[in-house]
């Protein structure tokens, strides 16, 4: 079980970022924009970049699978204590929703916060439809949006080094990977 957000090396997270251009998408290595593109994330996660946008957004949802948790606001630990407290009083098909649902979460949009987006509830709710779904396209635009913002941050703070990255960080270990 994860206890916390993945934590990457901060030199090769501080060097990734402070090479990150924006207006081109990609980073400045060797004179050289390398591109981080949706076929980056397509062939390093294997997840497809067609399908149903989904709206990380969206509030208001209603789902099956919240109201285990009385509707309220849901991080991942409380869904972590949940599976072990009632996992012999909960469905099996709940179970799985929520034990998908924490794999979606951590692994493919992962926040600070640690609070679920309330339309993961509702996507695991129906689990025979979430091939419909353009996951690359959102894991892609989620940590690019991250990326871009913590540039900003380092541009903007000067010699200032913390910053937070969030989304699926370990698509920077494949990018890093391709330059060494």
């Amino acid at each position: 079980m994860l206890k916390g957000s993945l934590k990457i090396s901060r030199k090769l997270l501080s060097s990734l970022i402070s090479l990150w251009v924006e207006r081109r998408g990609g980073f400045l290595i060797s004179n050289e924009v390398v591109r981080l593109s949706l076929l980056d994330v397509c062939l390093g996660l294997s997840l497809k970049v067609h399908g149903e946008s989904i709206n990380l957004d969206e509030v208001g949802v209603q789902s099956e699978c919240k109201k285990l948790f009385n509707n309220e606001s849901v991080d991942v630990d409380m869904v972590y204590v949940f599976l072990v407290r009632y996992r012999d009083e909960v469905t099996l098909e709940d179970y799985c929703r929520l034990y998908i649902l924490l794999g979606i979460f951590e692994f493919l949009c992962p926040s600070r916060k640690r609070t679920i987006f309330p339309i993961f509830f509702t996507i695991v709710d129906d689990l025979s439809s979430l091939r419909k779904y353009n996951w690359g396209g959102l894991v892609y635009e989620y940590l690019v949006g991250s990326i871009c913002n913590a540039s900003m941050f380092l541009m903007e703070k000067g010699n200032k080094r913390h910053f937070h990255i969030v989304g699926c960080v370990y698509l920077l270990h494949v990018i890093h990977n391709q330059f060494l």
